[in-house]
């Protein structure tokens, strides 16, 4: 019965190591190159994460003044590894100082009539994705969490589309909490069967 208890007491402590000890830390710190096609302009942007949010400054060199009367702002976003897009601001002579709580794999700029509006336009000039600093040999950098790969899609993002993706993310993250609880659950069984045989056991001695 000794035996019985060990294998439960093991068996909790794999389970709670597996559920709960940190998996492979990744982090989005980094830098961004943001280039485009065409279009005469490119971006430099570094992200740190402090106090629970990316810190993101950016500065720009010969971006237009304006493609045309009504589109006159240069607008910085952040898309996440499944297509989730936020607004970090607009870029007011060529920088941009922003904090963003996403953890994001690239960013891109569009041109906007409105400074302040919350959805991207189609109108991409530079995008760019984020790639570890160097700190030099013998020093490494956290991995980057990179994009799922994804059906090419145009640059106007399809609210439906959208819509899907999320929900699957969803899904998988509520099955696998499923999972967890269920591994954490037969668990602890294992090792209350255990205790109670024990118990038994130095009874009937």
């Amino acid at each position: 019965m000794k035996k019985n208890l060990l294998g439960g007491l093991v068996c909790v402590i794999m389970f709670g190591l597996i559920l709960f000890l940190p998996k492979g830390v990744q982090a989005n710190e980094g830098v961004i190159n943001l280039r485009g096609t065409g279009t005469g302009g490119a971006c430099y942007a570094s992200s740190v994460f402090i106090d629970g949010t990316y810190k993101i400054l950016m500065t720009c060199r010969e971006l237009k003044i304006a493609l045309s009367p009504e589109k006159n702002r240069y607008v910085a976003w952040v898309e996440d590894d499944v297509g989730k897009q936020k607004r970090l601001g607009e870029i007011a002579n060529g920088k941009l100082s922003s904090l963003t709580d996403i953890k994001f794999v690239r960013i891109f700029v569009t041109v906007e009539s409105d400074g302040y509006g919350n959805t991207p336009s189609a109108d991409v000039l530079l995008t760019g994705f984020v790639e570890p600093i160097n700190f030099g040999p013998g020093i490494a950098s956290l991995p980057i969490v990179t994009p799922t790969p994804t059906p090419t899609k145009t640059e106007v993002a399809s609210p439906t589309g959208v819509t899907e993706t999320q929900g699957q993310s969803g899904l998988g993250s509520a099955l696998g909490t499923i999972f967890k609880i269920a591994l954490l659950g037969f668990g602890v069984l294992l090792l209350v069967v255990g205790v109670f045989s024990f118990l038994s056991r130095k009874r009937s001695l």
